[in-house]
């Protein structure tokens, strides 16, 4: 009888152990379930780092999302034409909803702050990290579904999901006041809660980039201090990659390698064959990777996009030096990580004014935007020599 209970006993925990390795149990694929758990990949060839698969409507751009749960059923989308119609279709619930989301959902009334669809065709719902939990996500869906039907359309698929942000929204342009998205709002007049409310009710402008490869993961970055820290350890593992990376450059198959505020980028020449292209994309992710693991960093966020060199004599008709050559978002990654150390280190000395009060943009560039245009662009002289 004891032999019978130990078989049965060992028969048991090794099921479960089956169960939990494979995600799968009494017939049902937990993978399925609606609920998913935060920062989980729901799909192996689906992944945070390639901005592209995420087109927003209204709010702001997020560097990097963190899936929550999933509602609904997506519609199968076998073509373009039924993709765009398909996302013409959400952005028109999108507006539908807008009005009654940005006064009761909306930050700074409430969590959400991005709205917009994915590649997979859902409509997507973006909070920032803190106060959100199901009975919120259930009221939302409520009112995206009934708008939905109105509209003819019936389990309208949902995507709720935590943002990744670092922005700065003007309040007084002629008086050089800026808001800190997550500063306290509690100090602000009328005026300016009207002002970020209209701003979220505008589409967000998102840069166009060529990604041909995106690999890792952003992980999920609960406030500013995280972001901030976050950035740091990528020019980390930038700087000390360099000089494996300078080589690629010499040969002008590599064209900008540096950090961006979440994840890393690698311009690669778009003149080169396929072939050679994937050989190189390759080897330069595993050269990231092994250092990035060197600093405890596993799935180091890296995309890789393609882009050709800037004619010299072109750019020296415009006045414009080689090193400067930024692009909008690298550019404007770039004096956000500088003005985030400046932030950063105001507070740690106990400097700092008061977060509830929205101050003045006075800084200049220091060490840590021309260390961050170093870093992007210190195999440019490199290549141009």
């Amino acid at each position: 009888m004891k032999k019978i209970k130990f078989v049965l006993i060992y028969l048991m925990e090794f099921l479960l152990i089956f169960y939990c390795t494979t995600g799968t149990a009494f017939g049902v694929n937990l993978a399925d379930n609606k609920l998913v758990q935060s920062g989980d990949n729901l799909n192996s060839r689906i992944t945070n780092v390639n901005f592209d698969y995420y087109k927003y409507f209204f709010g702001l751009d997020s560097y990097g999302n963190t899936v929550i749960t999933r509602y609904g059923k997506p519609p199968v989308l076998e073509t373009e034409e039924q993709k765009e119609s398909w996302n013409s279709t959400l952005e028109e619930l999108g507006n539908k909803i807008k009005d009654t989301l940005a006064s009761k959902y909306m930050y700074p009334h409430g969590e959400v702050v991005t709205c917009g669809t994915n590649a997979k065709g859902y409509f997507v719902i973006l909070f920032k990290y803190g106060n959100v939990d199901e009975p919120l996500m259930n009221e939302i869906y409520v009112l995206i579904d009934n708008s939905a039907k109105e509209m003819g359309i019936q389990d309208i698929p949902v995507e709720f999901g935590y943002g990744t942000y670092r922005q700065e929204i003007t309040l007084n342009s002629e008086q050089g006041i800026y808001y800190w998205f997550g500063e306290s709002t509690e100090n602000l007049s009328e005026s300016d809660i009207h002002t970020i409310q209209e701003v979220m009710k505008e589409k967000p402008t998102t840069p166009v980039q060529k990604i041909v490869a995106a690999y890792g993961k952003i992980p999920l970055l609960k406030d500013q201090n995280e972001i901030i820290i976050w950035a740091d350890k990528l020019f980390a593992i930038a700087g000390s990659t360099q000089d494996k990376i300078n080589p690629y450059m010499e040969r002008g198959q590599v064209i900008v390698y540096g950090g961006e505020l979440t994840r890393l980028q690698v311009g690669v020449n778009e003149t080169l064959p396929s072939k050679e292209k994937d050989t190189i994309i390759k080897e330069i992710y595993q050269i990231i990777d092994e250092e990035a693991r060197k600093q405890n960093i596993t799935d180091v966020p890296v995309f890789f996009d393609e882009g050709v060199f800037i004619d010299e004599v072109a750019t020296e008709d415009l006045g414009v030096v080689d090193e400067t050559n930024l692009s909008s978002s690298e550019e404007k990654n770039a004096v956000e990580l500088n003005n985030s150390n400046n932030n950063n280190s105001e507070s740690d000395s106990g400097n700092s004014s008061s977060g509830n009060e929205s101050s003045k943009n006075n800084s200049t560039p220091g060490f840590g935007l021309l260390g961050g245009l170093t870093c992007l662009f210190g195999g440019w002289k490199l290549r141009k020599k």
